[in-house]
């Protein structure tokens, strides 16, 4: 897995040669994404999880 960050390219999805789309690390809303669709995700999931066996 490769990761791209140009912070002069204002794109924040970037073509792969290979095929398919990688985040650009270089922009702000890139990290945006990788906290509402992996962090926030985990906390809901710790939590009920805890909740359940208390």
């Amino acid at each position: 897995m490769s990761l791209y960050r140009d912070p002069r390219d204002k794109r924040v999805f970037v073509p792969k040669p290979g095929g398919g789309v990688v985040l650009n690390f270089g922009h702000p809303i890139a990290w945006w994404i990788l906290v509402c669709t992996t962090i926030i995700p985990l906390i809901i999931v710790t939590g009920m999880t805890i909740a359940v066996f208390i």
